[in-house]
């Protein structure tokens, strides 16, 4: 008996240990995945990805100098990590141990956009991590995906966008109100600040048909965009340790990130609850959240609160912070590049007069112009996360024409490609870093070929049918802000490239740790 209740006892240890050899055997050396490079403690454990990809200062101290910590912490650094992978593996590494990264430029299509009768799912640990599994950047089914798309496309065409001309001339408008006040005032602007309170005015408004005006106040803006940081500060951690999520928001403050993403979540609600209690049909111009709520062909489930709320989440977020990292990155260069700022006035005519004397369409077909705002895309990397995609029905090969092999991806293997390797590829890049607007110009290409081969190397956002959606409203933006910056002279305050420079991957490009944003003094409106 006593023999017995021993070995009863000693029997979960018995089952971990089992299950533990059995992970170490499979991973190591059953999985089909055990030829692929790569380091073998990435093949056998996912405490790899989350020792480079998860460490990072408590967001408390965001607004401080780590320097003095560099070298004993290097917060989010995973896809600086997969760089060296592929450096020194190949271009197939396997990262995880289910996972592949493949830096292959010519391989691209065939995870992101195979063609018809080829599906590709989300891996769902992937997805969970911002926690709006409701999203269509959740869903993680093909099917799912689509259906939900279908139900916003209609807002997202390019013909639609140019709707929205009156409203960005306005925000433009504000805009320069700001840069003349702070002329005659002599106050430093932060930059960040405002671009991230224009794009937030600009989707708040076409999300619920109402207009937060944060350009109005710049002071709530630096707290919402600080906010949106928190949040973002938080998935590397939620992607490893999902389950502690709604512990932090139960614990008083909760823990910055997990309080940060309560905090945001309940703005969004209250936004979807007020157009929820709206009469249905009653709105003259629907916005996009009326226009789900009153949609006939989604299935109720679709239309409830916290389906809506997902949506909106992830839609402001990233409609906000995204192309705000882009006009960053653009506006930085301008002021410090003297040469690039003078091609832009050349071929904008020395605008003055009106705010916007062109519409974004417009704006957006002048080749200097969209060039600037393409590089600026180029140095964001769209999302620098690992963006993975799992074909659930068919293995998938791939031809290593550097080595010779042919490598066979299981059905439900996680594929992936970097946007900071393709990005940074000095074949297609040389002097990847430096800000180079000419390389977008067609007549300074090298030859078509090289140049078609540039074009299709851009990841900023994404490829087949989940490109992101608002990516003609991100261009629309950019390109009007950019025939804004080049009105006016202004000197950068107490900023440096570190400041708009990838140094931490939080799910899309941070700069350094304590960076304050793009700040500057405003000098006079620009004379031609």
């Amino acid at each position: 008996m006593i023999d017995a209740l021993s070995l009863l006892h000693g029997l979960p240890f018995l089952v971990g240990v089992g299950y533990l050899t059995y992970l170490f055997l499979w991973r190591c050396f059953l999985s089909q995945l055990t030829k692929l490079p790569g380091p073998k403690l990435a093949a056998l454990t996912y405490w790899y990805e989350c020792y480079y990809g998860t460490l990072y200062p408590p967001m408390s101290r965001q607004n401080q100098d780590l320097s003095e910590y560099a070298d004993i912490v290097q917060p989010a650094q995973y896809a600086f990590k997969i760089k060296r992978l592929h450096s020194e593996y190949g271009p197939v590494v396997r990262i995880g141990p289910n996972d592949v990264s493949i830096s292959d430029l010519d391989f691209i299509d065939t995870i992101y956009a195979p063609g018809p009768g080829h599906r590709r799912d989300k891996n769902a640990k992937h997805s969970r991590s911002l926690g709006i599994s409701s999203s269509i950047g959740g869903s993680i089914t093909h099917e799912l995906h689509r259906n939900r798309r279908e139900a916003l496309n209609p807002f997202f065409s390019p013909q639609r966008i140019h709707r929205l001309d009156p409203d960005l001339a306005s925000k433009a408008a504000q805009v320069e109100n700001i840069f003349a006040d702070a002329r005659e005032s002599g106050q430093v602007l932060n930059l960040s600040d405002i671009y991230f309170a224009f794009c937030n005015d600009v989707v708040h408004k076409y999300c619920f048909g109402s207009d937060p005006n944060l350009l109005g106040n710049l002071h709530l803006a630096s707290a919402r965009r600080n906010n949106v940081f928190s949040v973002l500060g938080s998935v590397k951690i939620m992607f490893h340790f999902n389950w502690i999520r709604k512990l932090l928001q139960r614990l008083p403050g909760g823990g910055t990130g997990a309080h940060g993403m309560m905090i945001f979540r309940r703005r969004i609600r209250a936004q979807i609850d007020e157009v929820l209690a709206r009469d249905p049909f009653s709105d003259e111009e629907p916005s996009i959240f009326t226009h789900l709520r009153d949609s006939t062909e989604l299935p109720a489930a679709e239309k409830s609160a916290k389906r809506l709320e997902d949506e909106a989440v992830l839609m402001t977020m990233a409609g906000t912070y995204s192309p705000m990292l882009s006009l960053m990155v653009a506006h930085y260069h301008l002021l410090s590049r003297s040469d690039i700022m003078a091609k832009l006035r050349t071929e904008l005519g020395g605008a003055r007069g009106p705010v916007m004397p062109r519409t974004a369409a417009e704006l957006e077909r002048l080749p200097y112009l969209s060039a600037i705002a393409q590089e600026a895309h180029r140095l964001t990397f769209g999302l620098t996360g690992r963006n993975t995609r799992v074909c659930p029905d068919e293995p998938i090969l791939y031809n290593d024409k550097e080595r010779g092999q042919t490598y066979t991806f299981p059905p439900g293997t996680s594929l992936s490609v970097s946007t900071l390797v393709i990005h940074t590829d000095e074949s297609l890049f040389p002097d990847p870093w430096t800000f180079d607007p000419d390389r977008w110009v067609p007549s300074t290409s090298a030859s078509d070929a090289t140049d078609m081969r540039r074009r299709r190397s851009m990841l900023s956002f994404m490829r087949g049918p989940r490109v992101c959606i608002g990516r003609h409203l991100a261009n629309a933006e950019i390109a009007v802000l950019l025939a804004v910056m080049a009105r006016w002279d202004m000197e950068l305050f107490k900023t440096d490239q570190d400041d708009v420079e990838f140094k931490h991957d939080y799910h899309v490009m941070c700069p350094k740790l304590g960076s304050k944003g793009v700040r500057v003094e405003v000098k006079d409106r620009w004379n031609a």
